[in-house]
């Protein structure tokens, strides 16, 4: 079975990630992945989760204890792990990143006022694609 480091290599370059943006959007070093890619060291267990969370596999998986990367789908196991590789690419995207940095800071109220904002924002997003789809039918069919 491959190391701890093949497979960190491997999902890193899956994601078209060098050790470098890896280690900033992990809030590491980069001589830290390279170790680990190295097999010269392991990760603690919340390096260990936070790697496995990024990429969306089980912590068993990273750590060679089983093929499938995304767990049984037991209790506790991240079935959901796709989602949670959706969600580490939104908090990666420098658009967003500097936001989602500001979010543990809001209070509750806060935090539902920017739910609502962006929950508004997706609709109109929503309606202005509608309404340039019907649009773009329109000028086809003249």
């Amino acid at each position: 079975m491959p190391s701890l480091g093949e497979r960190l290599a491997h999902l890193r370059n899956q994601r078209g990630l060098s050790q470098a943006e890896l280690a900033r959007l992990l809030h590491m070093g980069q001589s830290t992945i390279a170790m680990y890619e190295k097999n010269r060291r392991s990760p603690d267990n919340q390096s260990l989760k936070r790697l496995a969370d990024f990429f969306g596999v089980s912590t068993d998986y990273l750590l060679g204890r089983t093929d499938r990367p995304y767990g049984t789908g037991e209790e506790g196991a991240p079935g959901n792990a796709p989602h949670d590789a959706k969600l580490y690419a939104v908090a990666a995207d420098p658009l967003f990143a500097g936001l989602l940095r500001q979010v543990p800071d809001l209070t509750e109220e806060e935090k539902q006022s920017l739910v609502e904002h962006w929950e508004w924002a997706l609709r109109f997003i929503k309606k202005e694609r509608e309404r340039r789809g019907k649009r773009k039918e329109g000028n086809q069919k003249g």
